[in-house]
């Protein structure tokens, strides 16, 4: 690797409060995912149901649905604050499962209330770290920013399901978990020796509402903003439930797998999603960015149509490798996008409408979890598939300002 190439793929972490916001991400990327696998397949175990994976699947997400007064807030009060409280509740919560699991009290109920309050708090801090990116990144390091905040969250996907799927096997719930606080100790620990990040939107007038309406009417006025939404919201309903969702059922009812098994499936489609984050931040600028997310996303759905009538092993991880390179590619390219159009006095207002887009997962969560059930979770990932390819050309002729954005 050249000079010039290692320069362009470390650009931001030259920047302090950057290096401590990736170690801390990548420490709660880790916590999650220890604990995605860990409750995914007791879940699975205890009830033996591709739906109730789908209502824990959707329940990680519930805070969707306020993202907007979340952008809201992000505009309104300092971020580096918000940051550490998110991540100090993700914190508690791991010791209340914790507490339960050591006393043999954990039941499928407490699973899901669980993960409806971190639910809360994971779409909290996501607007809240997508924000914070464009604050302490120059424009022009925007891109390797976030490529490599990406990848540090793809490095945890690896690492996290392989080490969780290990833990759960050899040790059970309860070491698990223990893992899993102090992982989520180190991450809070990092934002809490970030510099003071303070607001720096316009939303501080006292109506709520006012505030939402105002960002939405800035969406309304910027057809790639509005197109990069309808497109994000579509890849979580289609696309990400494969990863989120129906793995665990694939790996056990089509692979014949364990736990082991199923965290190097995830480790997979997390290695090639690294390699695809690694590949743009290196990257200095991608002048189509509107094609390179639809031909990311049309990809991402493509490979994943393959995967459905995969039935071996070694074929199934090269399959995921692909399918999470073209991940990469399209939501990198997509944040980078979002950002660099939108002003920085409604960027908040704007992530949090982004976040909103995510409920698209929950939704497509609970209909690839019917589908499995009622069917089989090779019907469950061809309609996902084939679906997500119908409505990503859909999208792109009707605003078609997505196909043509130059950056």
């Amino acid at each position: 690797m050249t000079v010039g190439v290692r320069s362009r793929l470390l650009t931001a972490f030259f920047y302090r409060d950057f290096r401590m916001l990736w170690l801390s991400d990548s420490f709660v990327g880790w916590a999650e995912q220890v604990e995605f696998v860990v409750l995914a397949w007791y879940v699975l175990q205890e009830t033996d149901s591709p739906l109730m994976l789908g209502i824990y699947g959707a329940l990680r997400f519930t805070g969707t649905l306020f993202s907007p007064l979340f952008g809201v807030l992000v505009d309104r009060y300092d971020r580096r604050k918000l940051l550490v409280l998110t991540r100090s509740v993700f914190f508690a919560n791991s010791g209340v499962l914790l507490v339960l699991a050591a006393s043999d009290g954990l039941s499928v109920q407490y699973v899901f209330v669980l993960a409806g309050i971190a639910g809360m708090g994971r779409a909290f801090d996501t607007i809240v770290r997508q924000t914070v990116i464009a604050d302490i990144v120059p424009a022009s390091g925007l891109m390797n920013g976030v490529a490599l905040t990406r990848t540090g969250h793809d490095i945890m996907q690896i690492v996290g399901p392989i080490t969780g799927g290990y833990i759960l096997s050899a040790w059970g719930i309860s070491v698990s978990y223990i893992s899993v606080i102090g992982l989520y100790a180190v991450g809070v620990a990092f934002a809490f020796n970030l510099k003071s990040l303070m607001a720096v939107g316009s939303a501080s007038g006292p109506s709520l509402v006012a505030n939402i309406r105002e960002a939405l009417g800035y969406v309304r006025r910027q057809e790639v903003i509005l197109a990069l939404l309808l497109m994000a919201f579509l890849v979580n309903l289609t696309g990400f439930p494969l990863n989120q969702g129906l793995l665990p059922v694939f790996a056990r009812d089509v692979l014949g797998l364990g736990a082991t098994g199923l965290g190097q499936l995830l480790g997979a489609y997390a290695a090639g999603s690294m390699l695809g984050s690694i590949t743009l931040a290196a990257v200095p600028v991608i002048h189509r960015p509107g094609r390179m997310i639809v031909l990311g996303a049309l990809g991402w759905h493509g490979v994943m149509l393959l995967v459905a009538f995969s039935q071996w092993f070694g074929p199934s991880l090269a399959l995921l490798a692909l399918t999470g390179m073209s991940q990469s590619v399209a939501m990198v390219t997509m944040s980078m996008a979002i950002l660099s159009a939108t002003s920085p006095e409604v960027r908040g207002r704007v992530m949090g409408l982004r976040s909103l887009a995510v409920y698209g997962l929950p939704i497509g969560l609970l209909l690839s979890g019917a589908l499995a059930d009622g069917f089989s979770v090779k019907i469950a990932l061809i309609v996902n598939a084939a679906g997500g390819i119908v409505f990503a050309v859909g999208i792109t002729v009707f605003l078609s300002e997505l196909w043509r954005h130059h950056r």
